[in-house]
């Protein structure tokens, strides 16, 4: 009776041992007590130049968190934009030994542009360390900072997949781009199959073929062009017909589609008004659409196919000969013969100019 008594007692302390144990480690996991890192930098107001891309525009330094014990700590520079609270900041990953994070003007003006910033004009940004025992436990967060910057404007590199196919001699470096404005998945751009006799083609996400987006359907009629394709798949995607097309791209839903398209100018500023397109002609050497004619003083857009399906007007939040779809009405304030050039070659980033003869 007293031995079974003992081993009984001994059970007890044993399993109480173990929750203890366990309970323990799992507050020191999980807790977010301690000491949160102190951010500064080395300038609060910054004022960018493409003449000093290169050049460094701001160190963010801290002191390191403090967890009550030794640990292995996490640290991210998080960048939003003034008021947003942080809910889709731009990340920088430091180095488990540094303290700083150095960020020199032309990527800082680039990630900038990737949030939305408009060019040319002051704006506010806020900046604070976040510190991670590891991803999303004993998460700390330093002060926010407040900076004003002003941009310049830039030729954003976008997130993009390659279109290569026999329109180019299926080579992915020199191919034709559809980009992700957003980065979520969704791509477009267009594409040049004005000389082709071949309309096949896929996208890639490198340029050596390591990822390719094909057509993943037994039913290819060759006459539609849209549909799914998957990651991997040998079959080719296709345009029915020689032509300027529209290419989309959805990596999260695998479909994509494409629209022939041609362009002119409207509006109140050309002989046609608002209701009828001035005709433009692409150019396949500087691919480009242009148009010579004369404007009165007034306003004009772009848009495909004498429709409002696919229109361009300026960029709301940079209007200096960007523009976005939907855009906003483009001024001509001089009334003369014009030589109107659309650029829609470099995806995301799509131009125009107003060239006075």
């Amino acid at each position: 009776m007293k031995s079974n008594f003992m081993k009984t007692i001994f059970g007890v302390f044993a399993v109480l041992l173990v929750i203890s144990s366990c309970k323990r480690d799992d507050i020191m996991v999980k807790s977010t007590d301690g000491t949160a890192p102190a951010l500064t930098a080395s300038a609060n107001t910054l004022v960018l130049s493409s003449d000093n891309a290169a050049s460094e525009a701001v160190a963010f330094n801290f002191n390191k968190a403090s967890y009550g014990y030794s640990a292995a700590v996490l640290y991210t520079l998080q960048l939003d934009k003034e008021g947003n609270n942080f809910a889709a900041p731009k990340e920088y990953t430091i180095d488990a030994s540094a303290n700083t994070q150095k960020l020199t003007v032309g990527d800082l003006n680039n990630s900038l542009a990737l949030m939305g910033y408009a060019a040319g004009r002051a704006s506010g940004l806020e900046a604070r360390i976040k510190s991670e025992l590891r991803a999303g436990v004993g998460t700390l967060y330093s002060n926010v900072l407040k900076l004003t910057v002003t941009t310049y404007s830039v030729i954003i590199a976008y997130p993009s997949l390659y279109v290569p196919g026999a329109y180019q001699g299926w080579t992915p470096a020199t191919a034709a781009k559809v980009a992700s404005v957003a980065d979520n998945g969704k791509y477009e751009g267009y594409v040049d199959f004005t000389a082709a006799t071949d309309f096949n083609f896929k996208y890639t996400a490198d340029t050596e073929w390591k990822l390719q987006y094909g057509w993943a359907s037994s039913s290819n009629t060759g006459t539609t062009a849209e549909g799914t394709f998957a990651a991997g798949a040998s079959g080719n995607l296709f345009v029915p017909s020689a032509g300027y097309y529209l290419l989309k791209a959805d990596t999260k839903a695998n479909t994509w589609n494409a629209t022939k398209t041609t362009f002119g100018v409207v509006g109140d500023a050309t002989p046609n008004g608002w209701d009828k397109d001035t005709n433009m002609t692409y150019d396949p050497a500087t691919k480009q659409w242009k148009v010579t004619v004369n404007l009165t003083a007034g306003k004009i857009k772009f848009r495909a196919n004498g429709a409002w399906v696919i229109q361009y007007g300026n960029k709301k939040t940079n209007p200096t000969n960007f523009l976005e779809f939907e855009g906003a009405d483009i001024p001509v304030t001089v009334a003369g013969n014009y030589t109107i050039i659309l650029d829609l070659s470099n995806p995301g980033n799509y131009m125009y100019s107003l060239n006075k003869n």
